[in-house]
């Protein structure tokens, strides 16, 4: 999803005015819930996606914040756009004095990807919008939206880092917490952000993860730091994740060569959590 999600941005904004005026003209159908009105080719697509994006901010909200989301005041558009490739998708969000005031969202893959792995990757950043009222570190908005998707996604993730480790083009923490802009390197980037906030969440949970985040905008990550984390600072933070990592990938690799053995070096290979 990574450079995918920034190549697509701009002709996702085109698409979704078009798609607004055409797509009664071809045959598009749409589906509306509680919190999700969906456009996409096939009134049973449609509805499929809605019904599966209230799943997902059930689930997704009570697992980051506690608690079911209120009701959102007007229902998040989403444009679907299916094709025979892999997942990608874009929210957009405007704020207003810590609110949300609008949202959009578009998808675009083959369905059985959108559904596993675009969608609950999308809606994450809704409940972040909601819970932060405002913009959240980019690391953190799409390292952590990341562990919403399906095991396939975040096993590649664990790769993207674990190679981007090996050729040292990693940020360090001090820098990477302070990135507003999407780098050039949008792979590593994903890659790392994914895997700092999934450290950071096996350590303490996601609330925890979420007080961290925020008191780290808002004030100092040093002192976010020792305050969340019981550690110095960030750099120490960061050799904390770099020796867990170690760990983290040399188990994975095991796990993936014994269970390769096991199914005969099949292809598509399923590694063990």
């Amino acid at each position: 999803m990574e450079a995918r999600r920034v190549r697509l941005a701009l002709q996702h904004r085109i698409v979704a005015i078009l798609a607004a005026a055409f797509l009664p003209c071809l045959g598009g159908a749409s589906h509306r819930t509680k919190n999700f009105v969906v456009e996409a080719s096939t009134p049973e697509i449609a509805k499929t996606i809605a019904e599966h994006a209230e799943v997902c901010r059930v689930s997704i909200a009570r697992a980051w914040l506690g608690q079911e989301l209120p009701a959102w005041p007007a229902p998040c558009p989403i444009k679907v756009n299916l094709t025979r490739g892999e997942a990608g998708g874009l929210t957009s969000f405007g704020f207003n004095r810590g609110k949300v005031t609008d949202q959009s969202m578009t998808v675009e893959g083959r369905l059985d990807r959108v559904l596993a792995s675009a969608i609950p990757h999308e809606v994450t950043h809704t409940v972040f919008a909601a819970y932060f009222g405002g913009p959240m570190p980019r690391w953190a908005d799409e390292g952590a939206s990341l562990l919403s998707e399906d095991q396939r996604e975040r096993n590649r993730h664990d790769q993207i880092v674990a190679e981007l480790l090996a050729r040292r083009g990693d940020l360090p923490l001090s820098r990477l917490f302070r990135i507003e802009e999407y780098p050039s390197d949008l792979m590593g980037f994903y890659g790392q952000g994914y895997s700092i906030s999934r450290f950071l969440i096996e350590m303490g949970g996601r609330p925890r993860f979420l007080k961290f985040v925020k008191d780290g905008l808002n004030h100092s990550w040093d002192v976010s730091t020792r305050t969340h984390y019981g550690l110095a600072d960030v750099r120490e933070l960061d050799r904390a994740w770099r020796s867990w990592h170690k760990v983290a990938a040399n188990d994975a690799s095991r796990d993936t060569l014994v269970i390769r053995a096991q199914s005969g070096g099949a292809d598509e290979e399923k590694v063990r959590r």
